[in-house]
C-alpha cells in the first residue's frame, strides 16, 4: 500500500514568551497534509532537553584519522535520543497508547522534529562541531562528533562555557551591568583569579553568558557607543582576571596580544577588544551626522586597557553619554595637560600633552593647532585662555608625556 505522508513539522519562534528570565523554547508546528489529520504545535524547553540529552548520550574521548577529540559524543546518538524524546511528546499530545508501537507516520514526524531540534541546538550553542563532514546533515554522519559547551577548555572565547537559554534583557543594560559587575571583582580581589564558586564571580559570569542572547542590530549610535564602551571595559578586565595578570606588569609588549586574546560572543558574532575599538571609532556605514558622531575623539579618554595612565573604568549611560564623555577627557586633560617655559632664549612656550594625543593626532584635528584647541575645550578657564592663545599665535612647542604602561593594582578601581 502506498505509505501515508508525514505532517510537515517546522520550528518557529515563541514570540508570546516574555523578554526577560523566559526560558528558550522551540515550537514545533505540525501541519496537516490531508484533511484527516489535524494540525498542532509543540513546545520544547531547550534547557530541558539539553539536560536530558546530557544523560542520553555517550560523552568520551574519541579517536578520528590519527587525532583524538576530548569529551564527544556521536551526533547520530544524540539524533536517535531526540527521535525517541520527540516521539514521546507527539504521542502524549495526540493520545496514543503508548503500549502499541508507534505508526509510521509518527516514526517520520519524530524524526524530522528531531533533525529540527538538533541544529536548533547547535545554532544556541549547547553543542558544537569538533570534526568536518561532509555530509549533507552533519547529525546523520556516523563520523561527526559534538561536544557540550560546558565540556570545553577555558579558550578565547570567556563567555560560552554554558548556554544561556533564557530571553536577554536589552544590549545597553545588559554590558552597563557587566562592566559594574567587572569593576566589583577588580576591587574586591587581589592579583589571583577569584573563585569560579564565589557568588559574585558566578553573578559576572552569568551576566557575560546573557550576552549571548542579545541583539544589538537594532541599535542607534549613541546606545551602541555606550553598548561597546562598556563591553570593551568589561572584557579589559575580565581578561586580566583569566590571565592573571600581575600588579605592575609592563603590558606595552603585550598590547597587541591582549587586544586579540580573548573575546565575547554577542549574539551571534564574536568581539575582542581590537573588534570594539574598530567598531566605536569607525562605524559601520563611514561617518554618521549624530551628536554621538562629534563625540568620537573623546572615546580615546573612555577605552582602558588597565595601565595607570589608562582611562578610569565607568559605566557609561545612554542618556548621559555626551557629558559622560566630556568629563572622561576633561579628567584626563586636566591632569596632563600643561604649559611651561621652554629653555629657549626666544622665550618659546612647550605644550605638556598626553601621549594618546600624538598616537590619535588625526582624531583630534587636521593640525596642532586644532588639537591645542581641543585640549582647550577640556581643561580649567585660566589654562584653556592660555591654550587658546598659543594656538592663535602658533608659536609653541609639543611635548607629550610618558605612558606608563604598568598594569594597575587589583584591588583599586580599575
Amino acid at each position: 500500500p502506498a505509505q501515508q505522508p508525514a505532517d510537515k513539522p517546522k520550528a518557529t519562534p515563541n514570540h508570546n514568551a516574555p523578554l526577560k528570565n523566559a526560558p528558550l523554547c522551540i515550537k514545533i508546528d505540525v501541519e496537516p497534509t490531508n484533511r484527516q489529520n489535524v494540525g498542532y504545535s509543540l513546545m520544547f524547553n531547550v534547557d530541558t532537553v539539553a539536560t536530558g540529552l546530557r544523560y542520553g548520550v555517550e560523552v568520551k574521548d574519541r579517536k578520528t584519522m590519527l587525532k583524538v577529540y576530548h569529551q564527544t559524543f556521536l551526533g547520530v546518538d544524540a539524533l536517535d535520543w531526540l527521535t525517541q524524546h520527540a516521539l514521546k511528546a507527539f504521542m502524549v499530545k495526540e493520545n496514543a497508547n503508548p503500549n502499541e508501537a508507534p505508526g509510521e507516520r509518527l516514526k517520520i514526524l519524530s524524526r524530522s522534529a528531531a533533525l529540527l531540534l538538533a541544529q536548533r541546538l547547535l545554532e544556541t550553542e549547547v553543542f558544537r562541531q569538533v570534526n568536518k563532514s561532509k555530509a549533507t546533515n552533519v547529525f546523520e554522519d556516523p563520523g561527526s562528533l559534538f561536544r557540550f559547551r560546558e565540556d570545553e577548555k577555558a579558550g578565547p572565547v570567556l563567555n560560552t562555557r554554558h548556554v544561556w537559554n533564557c530571553r536577554a534583557r536589552p544590549p545597553v543594560i545588559v554590558a552597563a551591568d557587566l562592566v559594574h559587575k567587572a569593576m566589583l571583582l577588580h576591587l574586591t580581589h587581589r592579583s589571583q583569579h577569584p573563585a569560579e564558586n564565589s557568588p559574585e564571580w558566578k553573578g559576572f559570569m552569568e551576566v557575560a553568558e546573557e550576552l549571548q542572547m542579545v541583539d544589538i542590530s537594532l541599535l542607534f549610535r549613541r546606545a551602541e557607543v555606550a553598548f561597546f564602551l562598556n563591553l570593551h571595559n568589561a572584557l579589559m578586565i575580565h581578561t586580566h582576571l583569566v590571565r592573571q595578570t600581575a600588579d605592575g606588569e609592563n603590558l606595552k609588549r603585550l598590547r597587541l596580544k591582549l587586544l586579540r586574546l580573548h573575546q565575547y560572543r554577542v549574539g551571534g558574532q564574536f568581539y575582542c577588544m581590537e573588534t570594539m575599538q574598530t567598531r566605536l571609532i569607525k562605524p559601520k556605514g563611514g561617518a554618521q551626522a549624530s551628536n554621538a558622531g562629534a563625540a568620537e575623539p573623546r572615546l580615546r579618554f573612555a577605552i582602558s586597557f588597565g595601565c595607570v595612565s589608562s582611562p578610569d573604568v565607568k559605566v557609561y549611560s545612554v542618556d548621559n553619554l555626551d557629558q559622560e564623555l566630556t568629563q572622561a577627557a576633561a579628567t584626563i586633560c586636566s591632569k596632563e595637560v600643561s604649559v611651561v617655559l621652554s629653555p629657549d632664549p626666544r622665550g618659546v612656550k612647550t605644550v605638556m600633552l598626553p601621549k594618546i594625543f600624538k598616537w590619535y593626532a588625526k582624531d583630534f584635528g587636521n593640525d596642532r593647532r586644532e588639537v591645542l584647541l581641543f585640549a582647550a575645550n577640556h581643561v580649567g578657564a585660566t589654562l584653556s585662555e592660555e591654550l587658546r592663545q598659543l594656538a592663535q599665535s602658533g608659536s609653541f612647542r609639543t611635548q607629550y608625556l610618558e605612558y606608563d604602561w604598568r598594569k594597575r593594582p587589583f584591588g583599586r578601581p580599575p
